[in-house]
């Protein structure tokens, strides 16, 4: 049965709100901005020591999330695979067969044609493995190539913006493959391929990414009507590991999809760090 919560969720026009309250929290309202800053910094118990810059630098919560780090902050691993965020491992598990279905929770599954929307390019990453990381609103939230290599393509699929935190994850059915996304797809240097799928939630829902400065995600800039809008870089463009990607405003969870290759040649990848909170720049091999 539905629970109240459910419900109320499900009924709300979640974009709308989100998008109204992402033009809040970027509002600079004279004592009030600051003001929400400060609290919403207490809340939720921010590391400012962190920081690139003190707490009073910041005009209001939407600056203070998208916050840059300190040099050396974030040291990367001697590792051909890095955590791209902050935050913690829930899932991870191999992509058996030519359709194969990802954990979401427990007795929840999907698949991961209908994550990408692509059914060709699902069965590419046949007998790969995923990993799934959650960031709650006290991490970082700038998000990174986890490996060096080179932009294949990238894919914009509109949807609606759940939270994607563990109450949501456990009850709504299909919950990263409705709310909207961004899929960056990686050929990864000594070979294989590596997606980095980065899910919207309610409130503010924005996702930027640094490659394609005119995809950011709900502000009206982007088409809603096609299921998938393709986006292919018109000259190379590298990543480095531990480059910065793009950018959450405001949380959410960010999938990996590793293809047989890269999977075959890092048999631990993603599985010493699950159920783990981990930082940006941490082995996940």
């Amino acid at each position: 049965m539905n629970s109240p919560r459910y419900v109320l969720m499900k009924l709300l026009p979640k974009n709308l709100e989100s998008r109204l309250f992402g033009n809040l929290v970027h509002l600079k309202i004279p004592v009030l901005s600051k003001w929400a800053r400060n609290l919403f910094a207490k809340a939720y118990r921010l590391d400012m020591s962190e920081s690139a810059l003190p707490l009073s630098s910041y005009a209001n919560i939407g600056e203070l999330f998208v916050r840059q780090l300190a040099p050396g902050k974030r040291p990367l691993a001697n590792a051909e695979v890095v955590s791209p965020v902050d935050g913690r491992e829930s899932q991870t598990g191999i992509l058996n067969g030519k359709n194969p279905q990802m954990i979401q929770a427990k007795g929840k599954t999907y698949s991961l044609a209908e994550l990408i929307r692509d059914e060709d390019l699902a069965a590419h990453f046949a007998n790969g493995r995923f990993a799934t990381i959650y960031l709650a609103p006290f991490n970082y939230h700038r998000i990174h190539s986890p490996v060096a290599g080179k932009l294949l393509s990238a894919s914009y699929c509109p949807g609606t913006l759940w939270p994607v935190n563990p109450w949501s994850v456990e009850r709504v059915e299909g919950l990263f493959c409705i709310n909207e996304r961004i899929t960056t797809r990686i050929a990864v240097d000594g070979g294989g391929e590596l997606l980095l799928v980065k899910v919207g939630a309610t409130n503010v829902g924005r996702i930027v990414v640094n490659y394609a400065p005119n995809w950011i995600t709900n502000v009206g800039k982007l088409p809603r009507k096609a299921p998938r809008i393709d986006y292919i870089p018109r000259s190379e463009y590298r990543f480095e590991r531990g480059a910065e990607l793009g950018r959450f405003e405001m949380g959410s969870t960010v999938i990996l999809v590793a293809d047989e290759i890269l999977a075959s040649r890092l048999p631990e990848l993603f599985q010493s760090t699950l159920g783990k909170a981990i930082k940006m720049g941490e082995s996940l091999v």
